[in-house]
């Protein structure tokens, strides 16, 4: 696994990913390893993008001493955390951004990548994954089913 951040940049982001995917009945981000994933995907294809969550990681301190007087985003209660979350949504953040496409991506994607530790979040939708022997065959949808895969041999669609 990649080490990209320091300790509390570490439980920063895990406890931003923490509100964008909450535990409720099912497991969320945190028991997902979401933080797992977004430091593999820095350390790797998106490599440039390191600073902007480390400035971001800054902007969530800076505005927890700003708004509830507080040295550090994860010593605030979960209410107040979602509350600096949706300003930077608000705001148009590009770290906002890619931090909750990187959450969404280390929730919902293949364990492989670091993320969706113990298959979590596939238990929750009931996807079997690509070990099971229908875990991706189609048809998913009218997407899938009625739209050439790129990929599709020329042959095997009638051309």
């Amino acid at each position: 696994m990649a080490v990209i951040f320091n300790p509390h940049q570490r439980s920063t982001l895990e406890a931003a990913t923490g509100r964008i995917i909450p535990a409720d009945r099912d497991p969320g981000a945190l028991a997902a390893g979401v933080i797992d994933y977004i430091e593999n995907t820095l350390a790797g294809y998106e490599a440039e993008h390191v600073s902007l969550y480390v400035d971001g990681i800054q902007e969530l301190d800076r505005l927890a001493g700003e708004q509830f007087g507080s040295a550090a985003f994860v010593s605030l209660q979960p209410e107040q955390q979602d509350q600096i979350l949706t300003l930077l949504e608000k705001r148009r953040s590009p770290f906002f951004s890619h931090l909750v496409e990187h959450t969404m991506q280390g929730f919902y994607g293949d364990p492989r990548h670091g993320g969706n530790r113990d298959r979590v979040s596939w238990k929750m939708i009931g996807f079997p994954g690509p070990s099971h022997p229908e875990g991706y065959q189609p048809p998913f949808g009218w997407y899938d089913e009625n739209i050439p895969d790129e990929f599709e041999p020329e042959k095997k669609r009638g051309k």
